[in-house]
């Protein structure tokens, strides 16, 4: 089953519509209220351990969103060429329903599966 038109426009809105949102929350996290460039700390708190904890955490989040960012920008770009809802390991188109529910997939449930078995990270694995 080829993607209809229907389906294609909803989810080029639930994408831009998740774009818009990650804007918002990178411009949030890297614009003080100033308008220079802000960099979070809590620096000349008592704990140092706890504030560097949170310097970590904000890193992170602005990391991950800023991947997210570049994934639903990619699955824009790609939305209307053949190759989108097609899983890209193993050619078979994705499920209709796993593209509504995250339009950004690059794999079929079986493919996303194996390469999440293949790609296991164990806790407390090396960076």
């Amino acid at each position: 089953m080829t993607i209809d038109n229907d389906l294609r426009e909803t989810l080029r809105d639930k994408l831009k519509q998740r774009r818009a949102v990650l804007v918002e929350d990178l411009r949030d996290e890297a614009v003080s209220a100033e308008g220079t460039l802000a960099v979070r700390s809590q620096r000349g708190t008592a704990d140092d351990e706890i504030v560097d904890s949170m310097d970590a955490v904000d890193i992170a989040e602005t990391a991950r969103d800023a991947s997210e960012l570049a994934a639903v920008d990619r699955a824009l770009q790609r939305l209307d060429t053949a190759d989108f809802g097609v899983c890209t390991d193993c050619g078979a188109e994705i499920e209709p329903a796993r593209l509504v529910a995250e339009p950004t997939v690059l794999r079929c449930t079986a493919c996303q599966q194996r390469y999440e078995h293949q790609h296991h990270t164990p806790i407390g694995g090396r960076l």
